[in-house]
């Protein structure tokens, strides 16, 4: 599966991960899929991280920003395509938190920042289980 980021898209997420450091920075990636699976992400949407907590490791985005989104692009042919956040100070790979909440289908975007620059850039997505037809889930091989 191919991603097309355009320019524009990725200076506003570094710019997004440079203004919340060094708090983890958080938004939605908004595109298309294609049928191959292909995605192109048309823009982003920053949402606060409304984690209360230790905000420079974890985020979370308020289910309602995400359901307004929804309803705002619908008619558009645009859809939700996936999530962006930032890991200050860490590398840009996935946590045991990261994986656990990652929703089949949805491209992760994971930015590291080190004293407030974007040093890295890494994309992620879970596979969907396969169901065999009694209907129980197994993982892809």
């Amino acid at each position: 599966m191919g991603t097309k980021f355009n320019k524009i898209v990725s200076t506003q997420m570094e710019s997004a991960a440079k203004k919340a450091y060094p708090s983890e920075c958080c938004g939605i990636l908004v595109g298309k899929k294609s049928e191959k699976g292909e995605i192109e992400i048309t823009e982003i949407r920053e949402a606060s991280n409304q984690f209360h907590g230790q905000k420079s490791v974890h985020f979370q985005i308020n289910p309602l920003f995400v359901y307004h989104l929804e309803q705002e692009i619908e008619a558009s042919g645009l859809e939700i395509v996936g999530v962006y956040h930032s890991h200050p100070d860490c590398p840009a790979i996935l946590s045991k938190e990261d994986e656990k909440y990652m929703v089949p289908g949805l491209l992760y975007v994971i930015m590291s920042v080190k004293n407030g620059e974007v040093v890295d850039v890494k994309s992620y997505n879970k596979t969907m289980p396969l169901r065999n037809k009694s209907g129980v889930t197994k993982s892809p091989a």
